[in-house]
Formats: C-alpha cells, structure tokens, sequence
C-alpha cells in the first residue's frame, strides 16, 4: 500500500515500517542532530508527518514541532470527537519524546478581522498540552491592531501559558475594565453572546473561513442587529473620552468587517449590498457608512493587513469600493447564460457560472464571485440571447500568488451573431512573468458597435508557476469574474 505517493521507494518502505511519513524524517533529522550535539534540531509533525512513528524515537537534542493545524477551533481539542487523531498523536509523540514544541493556531488567517470566538477554548487546549508533557509553546494568533480582539486574546493566551490553571472569566473582566473603561459591560456582553451562540451549534470554525461560513449561525441577521446595539451602547458610555471610544472603534472594526463580507456573498439579497427598488439597484446606506467608519478607524489607528497575505486596509477599501460599483445598468451581459468548456472548480463558488454575469465585480476574495482553473487553458461562451450593438466587452481576473493564483499568460476574445463564424476581436497577453501585478485586471476588448449575440473568450493560463514563487513549478489558477458587454 503507497501511503505518501511522492517518496521514493527506499523512504516508501521506511514509512511502511514506522507506519507514518515521520520515520525517514525523523532518521534524517537524528542523523543531522548526532553531528551537532550541542544544539536543539527542530522538525515538524505536520500535517502528513503529524503521526508519530512505531520505531525510531527522536535523539536527545531533537525537538518535535507538533502542529494543530487541521482541528477545529470552535470546541476545546478534549471535547471535539474530530480531534480524536489529534491527542492520539499528541499521546504518542509525548511517549517518545519530553521536548515538544506545541504550535497552535488561534487565528483566522484569511480574515484576520472576522469574529472568531475561541476564546473558551485557550485554557482546557493549554491544560491538555500540558497533561502531555508539552512546556513549550507557539500559541499563533492575530496580533495586529484591528485584528479581532487581538489585545484581549493575547493578554488572556499571556496569563493561561504562566498559569494554566488562572480564572478566563476574571481575566476577562480585568482587561476589559482596564481597556475599554464604563464600556467594558457592553463588550463583554458581545463576547459571551458570540460565544454562547458557537457553544449551541459546536459547528465548525476554521482558521482560513470566511464570515459567511457563519452567516446562518453566530453572524446571523439577529446576532448581527443585537451586537451592533452592543457597539452602540459602549460607544455612547465613553463618548467623553476619545481613547478609550478608539479601542471601542478599532473592537467594532471586526464585526463591520463580517456584515461588508456577508454582504458580498450574496450582493442583491437580504443582506446584500444593494437593494432593488423598481428596477433599480440601490447601494444599501447602512452598509456604506460601515465601510466609511471601519476605513476612518483603520487609518486612525494604522491597522494592520486584513489576512496573512497582507492585504492592507486601504487596499480592501479600495477594492471594496470597487466591488460596490455594480455592473448592472448598460450590461447587455447582466444575468445572461455563459458555459465553459472545461468546467470550474466546484471547490470555489461551487463552480457557479452564473457568478460571470451577475453584475458584481469579485473583490479581493478569491473564494467569493470568482470562479478557477487550474493548471488548464479554458473556453468561456456568453449567449446574450439576441444581436445587440455593443462596443466594449469586459472580463476579470485576479492575482493572488500566495494561493498560486495569476493573471493569464493570454486572453483572446471572439464575436459572432450565428454562433458558427467568429471574428477575433483582439488576442491580449501579459509579456512578463506576473512578480508584481494588478490584483485585479479587467481585459477589455473594443467591438466597434457591431452586432453581437455571442462572445468567447479563449483563456491561456500560465499552466505552472514561475521561478520566482516559492513553490515554482507546481499548477497555478487562473480564476475570473464578471463578464460585461455594453
């Protein structure tokens, strides 16, 4: 049986043997530490090597990064019946070794700023690491301005790792009163409120989910109009004092940030950023003034990346801003049928097509109102039912290398009216290797006012990654968004 298909065949029976691709890594890390004696040889249990091995134990100055990467954060690892394999290993590891070094995760890295409520989890997660063995720790967290309660959770992580046994609730309590002042009541009722919520569902909270994974649940419509009556109050308690209604500012970025990210999920809807009124799509104002207050607050503050990607705060304004502008009025494209050939990803969007031409532009989010291919060139068909006079035809892509996505090496696009003679309106490409580019770039293709009832576009992808990206060679993604014709 081929339990890690990349090895080769000598590392293949090593792992057959110790029953985990740690094995070869563990010999070859032993055999490295035995000519440095005197130092401490770190490696990692992660992911595929996070099982230990049947055999070989680690040498002496050999310390085990054993990671918690794929676990839920919602329930504390003890409790959480998907985290069965994880104290298995944690068991196993601390039978061979007393020098593990515990990495946890504690953060959502793609939005750094949504509400995460673990804060329940920190200490039973600290005090079984600790049952096992494990003095040494990363617990990995936001620590940004802005990030969601990132001074709070880092005080609390702080007093949990010098005293596992100290009290949440009185810590708590004693950094809020302390940072927040007379609106310390009012964040701790918005805290124990999303935490009460996660507690009735146990649902899943990843560390790369959107808010909108939760937009039924802790961000419901409810939830959301409750909190933001919690942000209102604690404001108004310290309104005298502009300090101390900063911190309440920057807290409330978090939960301005899930209702802009809801929104843009599903952009004419009940939560959406527009609202129809005979005919029209009009900008929800609420909405609006969010963006307005949650981009005030961030340069005031000069808060850091939304993501680990670092996508700054002005960026997201920017390209939020963007989003916003709706691709509606003059669209001869709005809402027409499009088919691809060879199909989406369902792994993004669900590998809907019907995101190409629903009048919103995709934003910086390649998981919302983006659809991807990868490692493939790909055909695109757009049937605006009938001849139309257009004169210009618009595509998007994005570029996003840390999640190996880039622009296309080449687009071409075609017209026809019959659906069997197409004329090649133009053929684009980029003639460098993407280092840096445009996050967003729309290909536009002039038509001259002929008519038009069909357009396909012939997409090239760049198939693999350039040599500058640190995984150069593998597949890369192209993905795109809204297809406009006017």
């Amino acid at each position: 049986m081929t339990i890690f298909p990349s090895a080769s065949e000598q590392c293949q029976k090593i792992i057959e043997e110790e029953g985990s691709p740690a094995g070869p890594i563990l010999r070859l890390v032993n055999a490295v530490a035995a000519h440095f004696p005197d130092k401490i040889i770190s490696t990692l249990a992660y992911q595929f090597s996070r099982r230990a091995p049947k055999i070989t134990r680690p040498a002496d100055n050999v310390q085990v990064m054993l990671c918690t990467i794929e676990l839920n954060r919602s329930r504390p690892i003890a409790e959480d019946p998907t985290s069965v394999s994880f104290i298995r290993d944690l068991e196993d590891w601390s039978r061979l070794t007393k020098n593990i070094y515990l990495w946890d995760y504690t953060v959502n890295f793609a939005h750094s700023l949504t509400p995460f409520p673990n804060l329940h989890t920190l200490k039973p997660n600290i005090q079984l690491f600790v049952k096992y063995g494990v003095s040494q720790h990363f617990q990995q967290s936001n620590t940004g301005t802005g990030h969601e309660f990132s001074e709070l959770k880092n005080y609390l992580l702080a007093k949990l790792l010098w005293n596992p046994e100290a009290e949440v609730e009185a810590i708590i309590k004693e950094f809020t009163d302390g940072y927040y002042g007379p609106a310390a009541p009012w964040i701790r009722r918005y805290l124990y409120h999303l935490q009460s919520d996660i507690l009735k569902t146990g649902e899943w909270l990843d560390i790369y989910g959107p808010p909108n994974d939760h937009q039924d649940t802790f961000l419901s419509e409810e939830n959301t109009r409750a909190y933001n009556e919690y942000f209102d109050r604690a404001e108004e308690a310290v309104a005298d004092r502009p300090e101390l209604l900063l911190h309440v500012r920057t807290a409330r970025m978090s939960l301005q940030y899930a209702e802009m990210e809801i929104a843009k999920a599903d952009m004419f809807g009940r939560r959406g950023w527009y609202e129809e009124i005979n005919g029209e799509f009009i900008p929800r104002q609420p909405l609006l003034g969010s963006l307005e207050k949650f981009y005030g607050t961030a340069i005031k503050v000069k808060a850091a990346p939304v993501n680990e990607s670092g996508l700054t705060c002005e960026e997201y304004y920017r390209l939020t801003k963007r989003f916003l502008e709706n691709q509606v009025r003059g669209n001869l494209a709005f809402r027409k049928k499009v088919t691809a050939r060879p199909l989406p990803s369902t792994r993004y969007s669900a590998g809907n097509l019907d995101l190409l031409t629903n009048g919103v532009r995709g934003a910086n989010d390649y998981k919302v109102h983006w659809l991807g291919w990868e490692g493939q060139d790909f055909e695109l068909l757009l049937d605006l039912e009938r001849p139309v006079e257009a004169s210009m035809i618009e595509i998007s892509t994005l570029w996003w290398p840390s999640s190996w996505i880039l622009h296309p090496a080449a687009i071409k696009c075609h017209v026809s009216t019959d659906g069997v003679d197409f004329t090649l309106l133009d053929s684009q490409k980029i003639e460098d290797d993407q280092r840096q580019a445009e996050i967003s770039k729309i290909w536009s293709f002039p038509v001259s006012g002929r008519p038009v009832r069909l357009v396909r576009f012939e997409v090239q992808g760049t198939l693999k990654l350039y040599d500058w990206h640190p995984s150069a060679g593998g597949k890369s993604w192209v993905f795109v968004d809204e297809i406009v014709v006017r």
